[in-house]
């Protein structure tokens, strides 16, 4: 069954056996947390039988620009995995591992080397950590230069070419002493700035800078596309691609209702307006037969699900505007494209001709490998999050990481002091929430024969949400690739059971791994066991029952995230917090919730009290003490308390001496409550059995 199950594969077989979609794990009505949406797993399942085993023939189809051929459609945008590099003057063995992962799936792959001067510098309340930990600056000697053409060449020998990014990635340093910001004895780009990009540069130092990197082996070459005459003289001057940039001056990250309609027909993002696609299509026409390919990156530089719809990234719509004018210039729009089959769609129904990837590759380094293989299903999926960029920006912790790929950015030592198994063992896991699909993901790798004890109808957990919410379809995407993946892998799923130290004794497992996760908190406030008062579960699966205007109660990353849900669905939502701050700074991140904070600072439908002591909810009324003691009201159609979640570690702790081994995982350890933390601590727990 193994082998037609590998052949056929996930999506054909699930219907096979029976299940209407992907998300048939997932979909079913949930005990407790009620559905009031219509699922369209029938149309997803006659969907996904045409997209099983795709091996996206368009995406990986080589093509020709100039004198190169690229080995597919793909280019690796930058990214700066600056918390991959430690306090090194030259790139480490994990940055240049990084790149060279890059270099396996993308045919241009944009570099920097913002590893920086020795000692490091740090500069508090700069944006986010990689401001601090480089300063584009190391020290020219021989042995950095060593590491750097290493790094080069690590891309090179994958087929590959290399892209100087100028503004977006300087490399400074690649060009030897004697200008630029460098200190007496560094290296630094002529010019002062060490970027390509930066207005008042003259065309010779941008010639000469281009002259320098194509000695070093560049193949690609960044400018602006207002930046004509720059663009002509490089042309003239060397045989680089050139890369002409459209940044364009829209923003995706408001978010805001209105515009155009995803395809559920909700106004979830606003597309480029016509002004801004003229524009695109007038920039591109001035760079016909001077630039080889337009890179399309305006609006967010980081989207996510707040501000990007799952059928249509935002940058789609200019290239496919610059294809339809007819002009000849390839494009590459960049940032969201995230789901292979779509890219693959996107190319062969010549809306464009190439597309930006990066992050995916972080989620699924394997990305293009398991696509070429027609296992299109097996990748993991990016959700967004972000949290690649880093977790913090002001206390840390200081590193990258991938929420859903937890040997992402984690060192060799880490992952080389995994060991393999002594013996085949029969393995329980209790909850199937994703800590708890992802260890029996693992349990199951490594050999063991694993059952999972969910107590409700379907897989999830917590993020079950995200089959009401039109916002987190990335979550749910993530949801039912795990849900899927173990189907896949053979594990004994028994869903309505209620698993019991008793049970599991008596059956004789080998080990446990206890996943029961946390559930949101019950507020005891007077008035909050009203009828129209929702938690931050029901808020989503009776979002119907929802009157017009919202209050809710409590803040942080969770509760306003729901909230901009509710915006989004056309609520109009007033957010009453105890806090100084609506989202702790620590969960902000670098880039990590950059487009909602856009929206609940910006949306005319949001709006927030900070410093409120909320008192009773009477009726439709919640009144509040305001942080100068005075008493207020609101008066809401309904409200919505978020009182944190509460691990459930007490349901957890009865299962320590129900089999030899026994192991905590997740949210009920009392130590994670983020999915980041979640799924790396359930790989790690897991590898142990």
């Amino acid at each position: 069954m193994s082998l037609i199950k590998t052949l056929m594969g996930r999506r054909q077989f699930m219907i096979a056996v029976g299940l209407a979609s992907t998300c048939a794990l997932t979909c079913k009505k949930l005990a407790g947390f009620k559905t009031r949406a219509a699922m369209a797993a029938d149309t997803a399942a006659a969907a996904s039988i045409k997209t099983a085993g795709n091996r996206c023939p368009h995406l990986l189809s080589p093509l020709k620009i100039r004198n190169f051929v690229l080995k597919n459609r793909i280019m690796h945008t930058v990214s700066t995995p600056t918390l991959i590099q430690g306090p090194e003057n030259f790139p480490a063995d994990a940055y240049r591992n990084h790149y060279s992962n890059m270099a396996k799936n993308a045919a241009i792959v944009t570099i920097n080397t913002q590893f920086g001067a020795y000692p490091k510098i740090y500069t508090p309340n700069q944006h986010g950590p990689s401001a601090n930990f480089s300063d584009d600056i190391w020290q020219d000697i021989p042995p950095v230069q060593n590491y750097v053409e290493r790094l080069m060449d690590d891309i090179h020998c994958e087929g590959a070419l290399i892209c100087f990014a100028g503004a977006m990635g300087t490399m400074a340093g690649l060009i030897p002493p004697g200008g630029g910001n460098g200190a007496p004895g560094q290296g630094g780009i002529p010019g002062g700035s060490g970027t390509s990009a930066q207005p008042g540069k003259g065309v010779e130092e941008i010639v000469k800078e281009a002259k320098e990197i194509e000695n070093k082996g560049f193949d690609v070459y960044r400018l602006e596309t207002d930046n004509l005459d720059a663009i002509k003289a490089v042309r003239n001057a060397t045989n680089l691609i050139i890369m002409a940039s459209f940044r364009g001056h829209g923003d995706m990250s408001m978010g805001q209702t209105g515009g155009a309609k995803n395809s559920a027909g909700v106004s979830n993002v606003n597309q480029p307006g016509a002004d801004e696609l003229e524009l695109a299509v007038e920039e591109a026409k001035r760079l016909e037969g001077l630039a080889d390919f337009m890179w399309i990156r305006a609006g967010s530089e980081h989207p996510n699900s707040f501000c990007q719809d799952k059928d249509r990234p935002y940058n789609l719509a200019y290239a496919e505007a610059i294809k339809k004018a007819g002009v000849k210039i390839f494009t590459c729009p960049s940032a969201g494209f995230h789901d292979p089959i779509q890219n693959d769609e996107f190319i062969a129904s010549g809306k464009t001709d190439m597309v930006g990837m990066t992050t995916p590759f972080f989620a699924d380094p394997e990305l293009v490998r398991k696509v070429a293989a027609g296992r299109a299903d097996d990748v993991v999926p990016c959700y967004q999050c972000q949290n690649c960029h880093g977790i913090s920006m002001t206390k840390g912790p200081w590193y990258n990481t991938c929420d859903v790929n937890p040997t992402w950015a984690t060192p060799a030592y880490k992952l080389a002091g995994i060991l393999p198994p002594l013996k085949k063992k029969t393995v329980a896991v209790i909850g199937g929430g994703p800590g708890g699909m992802k260890a029996a993901l693992v349990a199951a790798e490594r050999g063991h024969k694993v059952t999972i004890f969910e107590k409700d109808a379907a897989l999830g957990g917590l993020l079950r949400f995200s089959d009401h919410s039109q916002w987190g379809w990335n979550q749910k995407v993530f949801k039912d690739y795990l849900a899927c993946q173990v189907k896949k892998a053979g594990v004994d799923v028994m869903l309505n059971t209620t698993a019991t130290p008793e049970i599991i004794k008596s059956a004789g497992y080998d080990t446990v791994l206890v996943a029961t996760g946390a559930a949101p908190v019950v507020s005891r406030m007077p008035g909050a066991d009203a009828r129209n008062v929702f938690n931050i579960l029901t808020c989503y699966s009776d979002k119907n029952a929802l009157g017009k205007n919202v209050v809710m109660i409590g803040a942080g990353k969770i509760g306003i995230e729901a909230a901009i849900g509710m915006v989004k669905d056309g609520h109009n939502v007033v957010v009453l917090t105890i806090g100084k701050e609506i989202v702790e700074p620590e969960a902000v991140g670098p880039h990590n919730m950059y487009n909602q904070e856009a929206i609940y600072k910006n949306h005319p439908d949001f709006s927030y009290v900070l410093e409120a002591m909320v008192k009773s909810i009477t009726g439709g009324k919640v009144t509040y003490r305001d942080s100068k003691g005075a008493e207020n009201s609101v008066q809401a159609d309904s409200i919505v308390i978020y009182a944190g979640l509460k691990p459930r570690t007490d349901e957890a702790e009865k299962f320590i001496g129900s089999a030899d081994e026994v192991l905590l995982l997740g949210d009920c350890t009392g130590r994670n409550g983020t999915i980041q933390k979640t799924i790396r601590n359930a790989f790690f727990v897991a590898s142990q059995v």
